[in-house]
């Protein structure tokens, strides 16, 4: 059963993304793969991705500043970054705003794991709450009206 959610795939490496793709496909999710910096805007653009998995290391634009994009317009887009690169390169995308890091080689299973995660996370944000009720105003007395004319009496 196919699930509403579109996946973005960005990744240069047609094993791992093959593997990726697979592994969304069997739970069900809708998958675009695509392989450098340039057709992930335009698919970015199109497809409208819940979420986006996203090598650092991709030609035409790099994945750093793929997610710097990304985060300006889609900022509730969850983007999870899956990398063969460094602890530092780790760091820095964390200052950006991803949601994970995840090194390769990496378990299929995690990462679905993980997805699903920031997938509920992000419907759950979305899920209008509802809005409490002011505390009830206890009604005002107003005294009886006067008849028009007439004066009042003082003692």
């Amino acid at each position: 059963m196919l699930k509403k959610e579109r996946i973005l795939i960005v990744e240069d490496d047609p094993e791992v993304a093959e593997v990726l793709q697979w592994n969304l496909f069997a739970a069900g999710y809708a998958v675009t793969v695509v392989e450098d910096g340039l057709a992930a805007l335009r698919a970015f653009d199109d497809e409208k991705p819940a979420l986006v998995t996203i090598d650092l290391n991709v030609p035409t634009v790099s994945g750093f500043r793929l997610i710097k994009l990304f985060k300006r317009y889609a900022p509730k887009v969850p983007i999870l970054v899956v990398t063969a690169l460094t602890f530092e390169e780790a760091e820095e995308t964390a200052r950006v705003g991803v949601e994970d890091f995840i090194t390769k080689p990496f378990d299929p299973y995690d990462l679905l794991r993980k997805i699903e995660y920031f997938l509920e996370r992000r419907r759950l944000s979305d899920t209008p709450r509802p809005v409490p009720l002011p505390p009830s105003v206890p009604p005002v007395s107003v005294p009886p009206s006067r008849p028009r004319g007439a004066s009042a009496e003082i003692a």
